[in-house]
């Protein structure tokens, strides 16, 4: 090891690597990079992902003209995946996208009686959309005046997870990193970040408007968004005339301007009844509009595209 890659190793400790977790780090990123960064190009990325300038006037100008050719080597750009193409179980997720909401960061009690921290937003690409969890330290960058709807993001180091939903969440740990507004960015990518999908428009559309069920009823035959309350009326297990069993779950739904039935069936109504409580209120998504040929009265379907999140 030369005494540079030694006076980076260093301060890597210094600010609470252990020898074995800062071995396993540098042995991920040689995996990230296919075998084409040195020892020394991956100790500097290490160091700038955690804050550690590199720079130092005790330098040679040669040198350190050396070390800034090494960092204007870190490209995010190719290591970015489109959202859409978020798997589970993937690591050191690089991601790129314009925050779409921002829930608000609180404080839990762990086992251990102390006290941590979990945020959340939205962020969106040309893709999709996928929400953001951030725990502790990570989380407080939330706080930032400038983490804002409309703000371009970057996300460094997450990790997928499935949540109660059988969705995917991209989750930041205390090594994760979140760049507002970063410099990098061509214009023409800039320009395309910042306008979201057709179906994204819609949504922000219909939030805009504050559509009501009984509007959204009267335009449309596909609920996009609504929010509201809910109420559990009935979950059982049935069985069809085949002989298979499932589920259906039935509840009452209901926002300022009427009340409905929301049926879901199968698996998605065992995990929807494990989820809700009677008067929680909602957010569902991609919502079908179907008549009871028994009642004549519409019903809401729970479809495979559907999602619900508690608010």
């Amino acid at each position: 090891m030369s005494s540079s890659e030694y006076e980076i190793y260093e301060k890597l400790l210094q600010i609470g690597f252990s020898e074995e977790d800062l071995e396993k780090e540098m042995n991920k990123k040689a995996r990230e990079f296919g075998g084409f960064m040195s020892q020394q190009g991956i100790l500097f990325i290490i160091a700038k992902e955690n804050g550690i300038s590199i720079e130092s006037p005790e330098r040679e100008n040669e040198e350190y003209e050396e070390y800034q050719g090494l960092l204007e080597e870190i490209d995010y750009d190719e290591f970015t995946v489109n959202i859409s193409n978020l798997e589970e179980e993937m690591q050191n997720i690089v991601l790129l996208g314009k925050i779409l909401k921002i829930f608000t960061p609180r404080e839990f009690i762990r086992k251990d009686s102390s006290v941590g921290r979990v945020g959340s937003f939205y962020i969106a690409d040309i893709t999709g959309k996928v929400k953001v969890v951030a725990w502790n330290d990570t989380a407080k960058f939330m706080d930032n005046e400038y983490f804002t709807i409309d703000q371009l993001v970057r996300i460094i180091g997450g990790y997928t997870k499935s949540n109660r939903d059988g969705g995917l969440e991209v989750h930041l740990g205390k090594k994760s990193k979140i760049i507002l507004a970063p410099q990098d960015i061509p214009q023409a990518k800039i320009d395309e970040l910042m306008t979201v999908s057709n179906e994204e428009r819609e949504l922000e559309k219909q939030r805009k408007n504050d559509m009501q069920l009984f509007d959204l009823l009267s335009k449309y035959s596909f609920i996009r968004k609504v929010q509201g309350y809910i109420k559990i009326e009935d979950f059982r297990e049935i069985t069809k005339k085949d002989g298979d069993k499932t589920f259906l779950l039935k509840c009452i739904f209901s926002d300022n301007s009427m009340a409905m039935r929301l049926v879901v069936w199968g698996m998605n109504a065992v995990r929807m009844f494990k989820l809700i409580h009677d008067g929680d209120y909602v957010l569902l998504q991609k919502l079908a509009v179907k008549e009871n040929t028994y009642t004549n009265e519409k019903e809401l379907l729970y479809t495979h595209k559907s999602s619900l999140e508690v608010l």
